[in-house]
């Protein structure tokens, strides 16, 4: 019978053999453990942009409205109106009441001063005396509570005009003049301008590496010689897994930690370079680390 291959080889050999196994541990061991670091990390994600629904806070038909979906709006600009006439009905009768209010309260509290002394010496009896003390706070109540409706009365009226409350595109323009609508009832969808953030998920081993308002940029694959200024403002406390529509730089799944990248950049036709949802690339430089090390 043969002896083993190992067994007949000599003895140099042999020690050869253990020599290369050692490098090539040795080797595995430096790239898999020791690989220097990144000067930067790359991330992927997808832009965010928040959305409102504009809506009255009261009832009636809607008479004006002056935007189309795709329009660009400023803080202020009169989106659309209701019919005023029964707002203003309401706030003139309002206006009649606090008048008659007001009326009522001045001659309860001339009767009470005028009576005061009489009510003093016992020349009015007692409960008279507190008849005209009641007339008299009942006076004053019921003209706070006219003062009240007549406030409730105008900012009806000044809420039967719809403004918009941030800069923003239209997206949706729900009613159309002549509508009946209720208060709460959505009119248009408006996004927003700012803030206009990234949500990116992080790798934990890069977790370490990053940190709250650190410098970041970001680009897209239609203008990638453009790049726009952002800084990390959120890093979520509760690790997850990677969700299937997240593009990482590892394709198993593994615990990443979100993140909102928010652009700082100032540039007027940011929101024409980016729009929602769309794919974006985020550098995160690590000089500093870089220095350290």
């Amino acid at each position: 019978m043969s002896k083993p291959v190992v067994a007949g080889l000599s003895h140099s050999v042999k020690i050869f053999l253990v020599l290369i196994l050692v490098i090539l541990a040795g080797v595995l061991f430096y790239f898999h453990f020791k690989k220097p670091k990144k000067p930067e990390i790359l991330l992927f994600g997808n832009i965010e942009i928040r959305e409102v629904n504009l809506s009255f806070r009261v009832s009636g038909r809607l008479k004006n409205i002056y935007f189309e979906e795709g329009d660009y709006v400023k803080k202020g600009d009169i989106l659309g109106e209701l019919d005023f006439d029964t707002f203003e009905v309401a706030l003139n009768e309002a206006r009649a009441r606090k008048k008659d209010a007001l009326a009522v309260k001045i001659n309860s509290s001339d009767i009470y001063r005028r009576n005061l002394a009489l009510c003093l010496d016992g020349t009015v009896s007692k409960q008279e005396c507190k008849n005209l003390l009641t007339n008299k706070n009942k006076g004053e109540a019921n003209f706070d509570l006219s003062d009240a409706e007549l406030k409730n009365a105008e900012i009806a009226l000044s809420d039967a005009t719809l403004r918009a409350p941030n800069d923003g595109i239209i997206l949706t323009r729900i009613m159309e003049p002549g509508s009946i609508v209720s208060a709460g009832m959505p009119i248009y969808s408006l996004s927003l301008f700012k803030p206009l953030w990234v949500r990116a998920y992080i790798q934990e081993e890069d977790l370490g590496r990053i940190k709250l308002g650190q410098k970041a940029y970001v680009s897209n694959d239609s203008m990638p010689d453009k790049k726009f200024r952002a800084h990390i403002g959120f890093i979520s406390p509760v690790a997850e897994f990677t969700p299937k529509t997240v593009e990482t730089l590892s394709l198993r799944t593994d615990l990443v930690y979100r993140l909102r990248v928010i652009i700082d950049d100032e540039d007027e036709k940011l929101n024409l370079y980016l729009r929602q949802g769309m794919p974006v690339n985020i550098t995160i430089p690590l000089q500093d680390e870089a220095l350290e090390g």
